[in-house]
């Protein structure tokens, strides 16, 4: 073999093994990287669940509105209401800390009532469930069954006429119950069913006689 022949084996040899050298560095810097990409993503999770934590605990925080419907208006918005009241938390705080006597509280309240957005409405409704008189309850079993509110706002009110006397409690179920489009017309009438032991579907006349006896034998 001759002096140049050797040469050029060498020096294939030596690339080769440069060659070798250069794709074993590319594959073992790869995991490094994936390693780095991991703990970059960690502090944003961090500081995420550590932002969300803060607003759990944080006092009173401000509600986004309602979305708005395709008429443009809060969803759970009464039909009609188009001037939605703006700052409703300061005026709702205003009327419980003012002195006036809790009749007058619950009347303001009821004004407002019409024109808040959805969560709005929950609130004042879990006061006005507290405020609201027996003897003035005819005011709050309207929007009881308003079939347009909010779902969450009819749970209060729904809640609210369960510990109302008898007298006022059945009555304001079988309203709700009969009207086919209301949203808790379901539950009214399991709760009808509770009191008058009986189903009688959807002969919604027998459901007004049998409330009606059974209130004789239950007095409030």
């Amino acid at each position: 073999m001759s002096k140049l022949s050797k040469l050029l084996i060498a020096a294939a040899t030596v690339a080769v093994v440069v060659l070798i050298a250069i794709a074993l560095s590319r594959r073992g810097s790869k995991a490094p990287e994936a390693d780095t990409q991991v703990s970059a993503t960690e502090p944003t999770l961090s500081a995420a669940a550590e932002t969300k934590r803060s607003a759990f605990f944080s006092k009173r925080p401000r509600r986004q509105a309602a979305a708005p419907a395709a008429n443009g208006q809060p969803i759970g918005t009464p039909v009609g209401a188009t001037n939605i009241t703006s700052a409703w938390e300061d005026k709702l705080d205003e009327i419980l800390g003012s002195a006036s006597p809790d009749q007058d509280k619950a009347k303001q309240m009821l004004e407002l009532f019409p024109n808040l957005p959805a969560d709005g409405q929950e609130e004042v409704a879990q006061h006005l469930s507290n405020l609201v008189a027996d003897s003035d309850f005819g005011l709050l079993r309207a929007y009881l069954t308003n079939a347009a509110l909010a779902d969450n706002v009819l749970d209060v009110l729904l809640d609210d006429v369960l510990n109302r006397p008898n007298s006022l409690k059945l009555p304001a179920l079988l309203e709700v119950a009969r009207s086919a489009q209301h949203p808790k017309a379901a539950e009214a009438k399991d709760f009808l069913e509770l009191f008058l032991e009986e189903d009688y579907g959807d002969d919604w006349d027998k459901w007004q006689s049998q409330m009606q006896e059974w209130l004789k034998n239950n007095p409030d």
